[in-house]
């Protein structure tokens, strides 16, 4: 099966870039050179592939197409405490509806990341620390697991991702009082706990999986209008999949915003 192989963004430059990925996260650095820098918690799944530009500073904003990548923990709660010993400012985890427990912190560059943890809030995981190699409080436990995107058009989003990059529709969520639903993709076809895919009962099985899903975030309110990261700005770049193929095929922000926003 497909899946997804990396996640691009352009940047300025690479200061901080490593101390947070590499130091603070665990991620391995998969390359290293003077234009591109590549993390990973697993270099046989989805990677962080940042490439210098010239371009301005990122500048984020809540009705961006383009939202936040996801991590998936099996013990927030440790993850929390171990970020802020590092002596990063954070939030305390919530549950969010029947969504999960999350919280969220920004990249040096301004890149928004959420953590959420792989159970419900108390369904937290226990950690060997001993079982695993690297000893390190975050990547032992992570998964990087999300892209997210924002869409007003749910008709052309579903064609597009469906029909035309053929992934299959895993995990619809509901949040009707904050007038968005969310959509979750990937190419895999490992069957779900429930065959309804608005059952909660999938939703802490599809934090658990070991691979990245693609996320939308459909607005519902009609007359939104979402906003494209200018090309002189730093910003994602779009994803990369392989499947049985060693070919990479790479879907760029280009197509996306043209296929996906109006």
């Amino acid at each position: 099966m497909a899946h997804i192989t990396g996640t691009y963004f352009r940047v300025p430059d690479f200061s901080d870039i490593c101390e947070f990925y590499a130091d603070l996260l665990g991620m391995t650095i998969v390359r290293k050179d003077a234009d591109c820098i590549v993390f990973s918690f697993n270099f046989s799944e989805n990677c962080l592939v940042f490439q210098k530009a010239d371009v301005a500073a990122y500048q984020a904003g809540q009705k961006d197409f383009y939202w936040k990548i996801g991590i998936t923990l099996k013990n927030l709660d440790e993850a929390v405490s171990y970020l802020r010993g590092r002596g990063l400012i954070l939030n305390d985890p919530y549950q969010f509806r029947d969504i999960g427990y999350m919280t969220k912190l920004t990249d040096p560059k301004g890149f928004h990341i959420e953590l959420l943890q792989q159970g419900f809030e108390g369904n937290e995981q226990a950690l060997d620390h001993n079982s695993v190699a690297s000893g390190h409080a975050i990547a032992d436990q992570a998964i990087l697991a999300h892209i997210t995107l924002r869409v007003t058009d749910l008709v052309t989003a579903r064609d597009y991702f469906e029909n035309k990059l053929g992934m299959r529709l895993m995990s619809i969520q509901p949040v009707e009082d904050r007038g968005f639903c969310l959509y979750f993709y990937s190419w895999n076809d490992e069957t779900l706990p429930n065959p309804d895919l608005t059952a909660v009962a999938n939703r802490e099985w599809l934090w658990r999986r070991p691979y990245s899903l693609l996320e939308l975030q459909h607005w519902e309110t009609t007359g939104l209008h979402l906003s494209l990261t200018p090309p002189d700005q730093a910003g994602f770049d779009g994803f990369s999949f392989q499947g049985r193929s060693p070919v990479k095929s790479k879907v760029s922000s280009d197509d996306l915003s043209r296929a996906l926003v109006s």
